[in-house]
């Protein structure tokens, strides 16, 4: 059997186990804040412009982000206090941090921004 590595965006978010998988609502993926599926795009261009070498450096943060919740938390299902995009923005944010991109002061600037509105505006 051929081991290969998944490339595109489509296929990452296809195959990805269900520990780590985004949450879905009648098959399409569900976004509760615009900020979540910012955050998301935000992932997967990274890693399509090559910016992280494999989707698994990024979804191990993720299973591990989501871990840390739990064992905090406890069961994340049915608990009100969860939200995926939390832990995969955390994931984000530390790959970002880890792999030069930009440096932890730059990355809580910039949210701190948005949180008092000193920045709103969003590029697409």
């Amino acid at each position: 059997m051929k081991n290969c590595e998944i490339t595109t965006a489509e296929s990452i978010i296809t195959y990805m186990p269900e520990e780590s998988a985004p949450p879905r609502k009648n098959g399409e993926l569900d976004f509760q804040d615009p900020w979540e599926s910012l955050s998301f795009g935000m992932a997967l261009a990274l890693y399509e412009e090559k910016n992280f070498t494999s989707w698994d450096v990024f979804r191990d943060r993720l299973i591990q982000e989501i871990a840390m919740w739990e064992k905090e938390n406890g069961e994340h299902k049915d608990n009100p206090d969860w939200n995926y995009y939390e832990q995969w923005l955390k994931a984000l944010e530390s790959l970002v941090v880890e792999t030069g991109m930009l440096d932890k002061c730059d990355v809580d600037a910039r949210a701190k921004e948005f949180l008092t509105g000193e920045r709103d505006e969003v590029f697409y």
